[in-house]
Formats: structure tokens, sequence, C-alpha cells
């Protein structure tokens, strides 16, 4: 019984295995089981547009895909935009390779068939000579008219207005492109019948030889009137100014166009009839050789008045100033052109007679050979005094700068223009007389070929020191720096320009004597078939100096002494220190070695792919001489080498369990080119 019960054990047992093993292996299924199949349906497009469709849909797999015309694969099996009589050939695809081909014909279709299109209309006639008239019009048999009037642009409303007298065709399109046509005729109506335009109007006659007449019109008989003088441009006025004598046609026109007409005839008016306009003057006579005398005039005889002198121009003030000895005559005329004239004669006054100007001066003598001397004025014998050097222009201010030694002539002038003279002599004086500048420097060397080196001069003998170096511009500090080896002269002057020198050698010195850079490099060897593959990198440290930067392979010196973005090679590091003296060395950046269990899977492909996959071999499109190429498609070898029976061993057998446990392994370490 025992024996019976282990034996059944032993069934179950089996099968539960040969269950397992089944669900290990995937069956391939072929297009024919699949049985991929595409069906399609349509829609035809609408006549001269290309709004036509195809839907596909496929069956047998997964994975659908599907192209019209050879076109581009997409995911979806509709095709909208098509146009009519033409055929198109669907292809669909699974995700196995499979395909299947539909020819589809789209056809047209004319949404008009059978459709009436009518049109109602409704007018107003225009007035005559005018574009006054009107159409509004309504169509049935459709939906979402627009409208046209003799041809031209379509329009949501029917209502065409600004219409003159003349036959239209009104057009309307439903929104299925669907026509239908009236024509309507527009009249024309007279608005002046039995309309009579009366016109009134007032004038105010011009004088003789002028133009300041006017007539002021009013229609009766209608409402919105215009008016016109002799057919000139009607105006909302009906008054016209500046009119001269002579027979005038007044036209007055209403809102509709019809108009009356008046004659009204101007005669001139002679306004200085019996007037007489008299000039009455006061004078100013002008001071000898100068023109500021004035003359001053009133006028009787009317209101209004204007004055002229010598026959210029007209002006409201009787006062003429700025006047030179002379015969002057004045007009005046009043508010009505009437004039009167007088004579007036200007004589001369001398205001220096019996006058004395005494010019008193006090002077501050120049530096030799400089222009800080000066001359300051005063004088008496009147008021309101200017004064001039050496004929130059009359200023207010008494005293003259920026003098150099030399005979000056000083000239006071009062407000009359009567005027008094000094000469005034500069002689020079010089300041340095018996003063001795001595100039003490100190220095700092600078470096061989640098321009590093420095000069601090001060002086004494007098204050307020500028300093030169090599008779360059003067300067207030006595700092020169940037100075490369060679000899310099100092020169110091002091505020009364006096100066003295010293010459000050520089010699060069050499800062990176005794200086030992040492350096230490840490390098990442670069990793394959990973992004960024340069992803090597070189980290130096330096000593024996102070301020070190760094830089790689000859580039710019940078504070940090980390290079990364790598690839495998030898390069050149360098280190400068604050003085810029330099230190390279050649570090090599390598490649880390392969994984243990990726090189067994290297192994395993080279003995078992050679054929299809290396050596220039491209199945399936793989290619598996670069090792990246094996990092990159271990997806798919994989599926090949465990999952499904490989192609290149003896026909229905597998990789051996061993050489699968190898590629299991590397991918569930993580697929790397290092694992």
């Amino acid at each position: 019984m025992k024996n019976k019960a282990l034996i059944f054990l032993v069934l179950i047992i089996s099968v539960i295995i040969g269950f397992l093993y089944s669900c290990q292996h995937v069956h391939l299924e072929t297009c024919e089981e699949l049985n991929f199949h595409i069906s399609t349906t349509k829609t035809d497009a609408i006549q001269n547009n290309a709004n036509g469709t195809i839907t596909a849909t496929a069956t047998g797999g997964t994975g659908f895909r599907y192209s019209l015309n050879g076109g581009p694969l997409q995911d979806t099996g509709y095709f909208p935009g098509l146009e009519p009589f033409q055929t198109y050939r669907v292809v669909g695809y699974n995700s196995i390779g499979c395909t299947d081909t539909a020819m589809v014909s789209i056809g047209s279709i004319n949404p008009c068939q059978g459709v009436n299109i009518t049109i109602t209309a409704t007018k107003t006639d225009a007035s005559a000579n005018q574009s006054n008239g009107s159409i509004n019009a309504t169509a049935s048999g459709g939906a979402g008219f627009t409208y046209s009037i003799n041809g031209g642009p379509f329009q949501a409303s029917g209502l065409f207005s600004n219409l003159p007298a003349g036959t239209y065709t009104i057009a309307a399109q439903s929104d299925a492109g669907c026509l239908g046509t009236t024509q309507v005729t527009i009249g024309t109506v007279n608005p002046c019948a039995g309309v009579t335009i009366n016109i009134t109007t007032t004038q105010v006659n011009p004088t003789t030889g002028a133009s300041n007449g006017s007539i002021t019109a009013t229609a009766s008989g209608s409402t919105g009137f215009t008016y016109s003088i002799n057919g000139g441009t009607y105006q909302s006025s009906g008054t016209f100014t500046n009119l001269a004598a002579g027979t005038y046609t007044i036209t007055a026109k209403n809102a509709n166009g019809c108009i009356g007409s008046k004659q009204v005839t101007l005669t001139t008016t002679n306004p200085c009839a019996g007037i007489t306009v008299a000039v009455t003057t006061t004078t100013v006579n002008p001071t000898t050789g100068q023109s500021n005398g004035s003359i001053t005039a009133t006028a009787t005889g009317g209101s209004g008045f204007t004055y002229s002198l010598n026959g210029g121009a007209f002006q409201s003030s009787g006062t003429f100033a700025n006047l030179a000895t002379g015969n002057y005559t004045v007009t005046a005329k009043n508010s009505n052109g009437c004039t009167g004239v007088t004579t007036v004669s200007l004589g001369s006054t001398n205001p220096c007679a019996g006058v004395t100007i005494t010019v008193t001066t006090t002077q501050v003598n120049p530096v030799l050979g400089q222009s800080n001397g000066s001359i300051t004025a005063s004088a008496t014998g009147g008021t309101g005094f200017t004064y001039s050097i050496n004929n130059g222009a009359f200023q207010t201010a008494a005293t003259f700068s920026n003098l150099a030694a030399g005979t000056y002539t000083i000239t006071a002038k009062n407000s009359n223009g009567c005027i008094g003279t000094k000469q005034v002599i500069l002689t020079a004086t010089d300041p340095c007389a018996g003063i001795t500048i001595t100039v003490t420097t100190t220095q700092v060397n600078p470096t061989t070929g640098a321009s590093n080196g420095s000069i601090t001069a001060s002086a004494t003998g007098g204050t307020g020191f500028t300093y030169s170096i090599n008779g360059g511009a003067f300067q207030s500090g006595g700092t020169f720096s940037n100075l490369a080896a060679g000899t310099y002269t100092i020169t110091a002057k002091n505020a009364n320009g006096c100066t003295g020198t010293k010459q000050v050698t520089l010699a060069a010195s050499n800062p990176c004597t005794n200086v030992n850079i040492v350096i230490t490099a840490t390098v990442v060897n670069t990793t394959p078939c990973q992004t960024a593959t340069n992803n090597g990198s070189i980290a130096v440290t330096a000593t024996g100096s102070t301020g070190l930067t760094y830089n790689i392979s000859g580039g710019a010196y940078q504070a940090s002494g980390t290079f990364a973005n790598l690839n495998a090679g030898t390069y050149l590091v360098g280190v400068k220190d604050a003085n810029g003296c330099t230190k390279t060395q050649s570090v090599t950046v390598g490649v880390v070695p392969k994984g243990p269990l990726f090189t067994q899977v290297r192994n395993i492909i080279t003995a078992r792919c050679g054929n299809c996959h290396l050596n220039g071999g491209n199945s399936a499109g793989y290619n598996f001489d670069s090792d990246c190429s094996i990092v990159s498609k271990w997806s798919q070898i994989n599926k090949a080498c465990v999952t499904y029976q490989m192609n290149q061993m003896p026909p229905s057998q597998q990789l051996p369990a061993s050489e699968k446990t190898s590629i299991t392994n590397w991918v569930n370490a993580g697929h790397r080119y290092t694992d």
C-alpha cells in the first residue's frame, strides 16, 4: 500500500514539473496562424472638396500600425482629408511584421442635388442723382446663408445700402455651397417735386477801395440748408464776408439737393468824407553820434489809431525809439483808414560836455613766464561804468585776470558814453629765486620679464607738489607703478612751478628662484558604454608655493585642479603660482577593465554568434563587434539566447544551461560593461 502511494506522489510531482517547464517556453505564432487581416470603411468627399475619409481596422495579433499610399506608419487606421475620384492603398502591420493591403476608392457627393434656393427681396428707390437706395434680401431652401450683389464678395447680411438707381443681381449661398439668384430694379424718386426755396438777405456795403462788405442769407421752404456764393462751395453758414462792391448770386440748397437763388448788389461808401486826422508829437533828441532819440505821436479825428514812421509798417503804439539826428514823417491812420501826416526834426546833444572821467587801478604782477597777473580798475566822473582792456569789449566787471607781463590800456565808460583811460605796466616776478627742490624716493624692483616695479617720490622746498616721470604729465601723487627694469627721471614741481629732479634705477629680480612646485595627480579612468563616453577625470593638487592655479594641455589656468569629461589618453597638466612660476607633469587616463560577468557574455557571443553578428555580420540588424553594442542590446540578447532558442545552434537546440545562467547573471547584475 505504501508503494502505491509513493508511485502516485511521483506522478503528481512529474505533472507539476512538466507544467512549470512548459511555462518557461514561448511558442512563436506565424502570420498564417494569426490570420492577420484589415477591413476598411469610407466616407465619400463632398463635390470639389478634399474631405473624404478611410477607417481601417486590423485583426490577428497585436501592435497594429497603418500606412496610406506608402506614407509613414501611424498607430490609428483613420485617414481624413481625402480627395474624390482617387483610389487609395491602405497597408496594415502587426508587431511581428505581418501585412495586409486594401484598395479603397473615394467617390464624390453633390450636396446641392435637388435643392432649390428661393430669394425674397424688398427695395427702397433712390433719389435723383443720389445713391440712397437699398435692397434687403432673405433666402430659403437651406441654412447658413450669405449674400452677394452683382458678383461681389459674400456677406452675412442680405441688406445692401447706398445704391443708385439701376438693376442689381442678388445671389444667396447656403452653408453647403448651393446658390440662388434674383434680379431687383431700383427706381428714381424726385425729392424736389412741389418744393419752392425762398431766400431773404441783409447786406453791409464795402468802403471805397476796400473788400469789407458782407451778405447774410436766410432760406425757407425746407430744412437742412447750405449756402453758396457765385457758384462756389456750399457752406453751413449763410454769411459771406470780405466782399468788394459788385453783384453776387446767393444759392441755398436743402438736404435733398433742391435749390433756390437770389442776386444781391453791393455799392461802395467813403468813411473819410468830412473827417480830418490831426497828428501831434513830442520828441527826445539823440546824443551826438548815437541813435537814442525818440518821437511819440498822438492823433485826433477818429478812433483805433495806428502809426507809421517814414512810410513803414503801421503799429498800435505812437512811440518810435532808437532814432538818430534827422527829419522824420509820422502818419496816423484811424479804424476806417483815414490818415493824417506830420514832419518832425530831431537835433543832437553832447552828454560829455564838461565831464572828466578819472581811472585808478591796483595790480598784481605775474610770475615769470606765466599769465597769472591782474589789474583792478575804478572810475569817477559819472555812473554805470563799464571797463575795457586794450580796446577790447566793455564789461561790467572792473577786474582783468590771467595777464602776462606787459603794458595795458584800461578804459572806463559811463552810462552816457563818456570815457577815460589809464596805462598800467605789469612786470614779471621769479617765485623760484632762492628755492631748492629736493626729491627723495623709495623703490620696489620688478620681477624678471614683468612690469610690477614701483617708485614713490616725496619733495621739500615748497608746497602743493605734483610729480612727473620721464617728462610725462604731472600728477598729484608721487607713486608710479607697473614699471619694468630701467632708469627713470622723477620731477617734482611746487605750487609756484619750481622743480627738482632725481634719477632712479630699477633692477629685475627672479621670483621663481628656489621655488619647487610638487604635483600630485589622482586619475579616474574612463568607463566604456556610458553616457557621456568622456567620463574620465584628473584631480591635481600641488605644494611648494602659494596662489596656485591649474591648466591642462596648455589651456587657460583655473583656480580648481579638477579636470572632468576626459577621454582615455595622456594629458599634460600644469601648475602656476602667484608669481608666475610654473611646473608641468604628464598624466595618463586609462580605461577600466571589463567586468567578469560581461567577459563571460562576450565569450559566449564570440563562440556562438560569429557567423551572424561579428566580423561585420549584421543579421536582424545587430552587430556585436563593439563591446558597447552588446551592452546596448542586452534585452535582445537575453530574449534570443535565454527566452527563445538560438538560431545558430543546431536545429531545435538551445544554449547550454550554464551559458544561459551566465547571460542571466549579467543581466540581473545590471547588464553593464563593468559587471
